[in-house]
């Protein structure tokens, strides 16, 4: 039996921890991410990224940096860094627009856009970005 605790809004224990972010630092990522480290804008792809928990975080002096989702596709590993300040190469703006704007119409016109739909779109966003690196 899950025990839900009603001060988080409904969301049991085990769902909450699942949802934790490790505190890095930005160095720490580079050093360790090799050539596959994306940066993208804040919001950019929060459609595209529905479904994805990200791993770690960074914060400056002003606070939140930006998330780090790590995510694989064809055996590679790719680590997509989102926020108000992301590190790692720039992705095109209209690929990043497209691919988002994509995922939104889906689950816009498709209230029940599954899990699935969304992680096909993003991985075929993912072999985008390898093939074109």
């Amino acid at each position: 039996m899950i025990n839900i605790d009603l001060i988080n809004n409904g969301v049991s224990r085990e769902e909450k921890q699942n949802k934790m972010k490790l505190k890095t630092t930005k160095k720490q990522i580079r050093e360790n991410t090799g050539d596959n480290l994306y940066s993208v804008g804040y919001c950019e792809l929060q459609h595209l990224l529905r479904y994805e928990n990200p791993f770690a975080y960074s914060s400056g002096v002003n606070g939140w940096a930006c998330d780090y989702y790590e995510l694989s596709v064809d055996g590679q590993r790719v680590i997509i860094s989102t926020g108000y300040q992301p590190i790692g190469k720039s992705i095109d703006y209209k690929t990043v627009k497209g691919f988002n704007e994509t995922v939104r119409d889906y689950q816009q016109a498709w209230k029940h856009c599954t899990k699935e739909q969304t992680k096909k779109l993003l991985n075929s966003f993912l072999r985008t970005l390898i093939n074109n690196n």
